[in-house]
């Protein structure tokens, strides 16, 4: 006859556990719901509605990038010292007096303050939101509720743009307004939420907030670097694919929403499900290696698209995007074991914020730089040696794992 095995305190951290994911899926559906209100149409407000020209707009978005990744150091201390909870409360306090402000906006300065705020905040919350995570959530159990939550994110911001849509499509002039207000609202909601929830995560706990030992951990800086170069799907998918399609194929315009609604919800409806792909430091160097191949078949195959006509060019774009969404999809995932695995102990939540400025560095600093003025300044070629180096990139996960420190998985 068996006999359980599972003790009084495994049962209670189990029913902590469950009691927990409500609470983060939730403020995670808030969240990204407030940020879709605004996300899709925020250059059309920059420039209609604040006036600024749309090289400005790029410039202050670029340079507050930046701002954000000199301003990771001081809030991976806070993170360090307080823990990820606190410290995520204020970043949401901060983000939504900043989008409030937007209201306000009546010049390219006043513009650049706002956007350098909406950065900052924008880049520490995922890694805070990871850290809280990672003090709750049992190991084996990370990246599937990391995959849950991503899967949250991406209907969050789809709630949020269809709404905007319906506000925008009134016609009211005011419209940018309640959209504003709302976002601003629902990062409030969010800050209540963490602030009202039972603090029992061991992040909680004072950590080490010296950062300068991490700023010199090689495995650090270079993991960062990495994960950069494989993060370019964000500026190829946001920046280089609907200008390629608009300039360089016969494709309609129109075709661009309908292939983003393909990356939406294809990242919806397989998030989780791929999650047994980077559930462990062995499989998430191969996902990483992976994503690379696959972002560098879909740099081939936007370069391969202008020799077709309209319905092979749709057609090719169409597997580009797709390629793009499975290297989205398994970049994401394996960041999120690797990062965990690799964070220190004691200094998770500061390694984790700094190791985030990577995705901040390839979606709003180098990346749109990198592909309006070498991607596309160089047409075909450019596209093809974007390829190269990200096929050459796939082969850093494998000399990562037949190295003295790989991990069995």
């Amino acid at each position: 006859m068996g006999t359980s095995t599972t003790t009084p305190a495994r049962q209670e951290a189990g029913t902590g556990f469950r009691q927990f994911l409500p609470l983060v899926q939730g403020a995670a559906l808030i969240e990204w719901t407030g940020t879709g209100l605004f996300l899709a149409v925020s250059t059309i407000y920059f420039v209609k509605v604040a006036g600024l020209s749309t090289s400005s707009v790029g410039a202050g978005l670029t340079i507050g990038g930046a701002v954000a990744v000199v301003a990771a150091v001081p809030l991976a201390r806070l993170a360090g010292r307080f823990g990820p909870k606190p410290v995520l409360i204020g970043v949401m306090l901060v983000r939504a007096l900043a989008t409030i402000g937007y209201l306000w906006v009546d010049g390219w300065w006043t513009f650049l303050l706002v956007v350098s705020l909406i950065a900052v905040t924008e880049q520490s919350s995922p890694p805070l939101v990871q850290s809280y995570v990672g003090a709750r959530a049992p190991e084996s159990l990370r990246a599937k509720v990391m995959a849950v939550q991503r899967t949250v994110v991406n209907l969050g911001i789809s709630l949020g743009g269809l709404i905007a849509g319906v506000a925008l499509g009134s016609g009211a002039p005011d419209a940018f307004r309640p959209l504003l207000i709302g976002g601003a609202v629902a990062y409030v909601a969010v800050a209540g939420v963490y602030a009202t929830a039972r603090g029992e995560e061991a992040a909680a706990v004072v950590g080490d907030d010296r950062v300068a030992p991490l700023l010199r951990d090689r495995r650090l800086l270079g993991f960062t670097a990495y994960n950069a170069l494989v993060s370019l799907w964000m500026p190829v998918l946001n920046v280089a694919f609907p200008l390629w399609l608009v300039t360089e194929t016969d494709v309609p315009e129109r075709y661009v929403g309908i292939l983003y609604a393909v990356n939406t919800v294809l990242c919806i409806a397989l998030q989780y499900p791929l999650n047994r792909c980077y559930g462990t430091t062995r499989r998430a160097w191969y996902s990483y290696a992976a994503a690379a191949l696959l972002l560098g078949g879909g740099a081939l195959a936007f370069a391969a698209a202008p020799g077709f006509g309209r319905t092979g060019a749709l057609l090719v774009l169409g597997a580009a995007v797709v390629l793009l969404t499975f290297a989205e999809l398994l970049q994401v995932g394996a960041s999120w074991t690797l990062s965990f695995e690799l964070a220190p102990q004691g200094a998770r939540s500061a390694y984790l914020v700094l190791f985030n400025t990577s995705r901040t560095v390839a979606n709003r600093v180098a990346g749109p730089v990198l592909m309006t003025g070498v991607v596309l300044a160089l047409g075909t070629t450019g596209w093809i040696a974007l390829a190269c180096v990200l096929l050459l990139g796939a082969l850093v996960p494998l000399a990562v794992l037949r190295g003295p420190r790989a991990t069995a998985g």
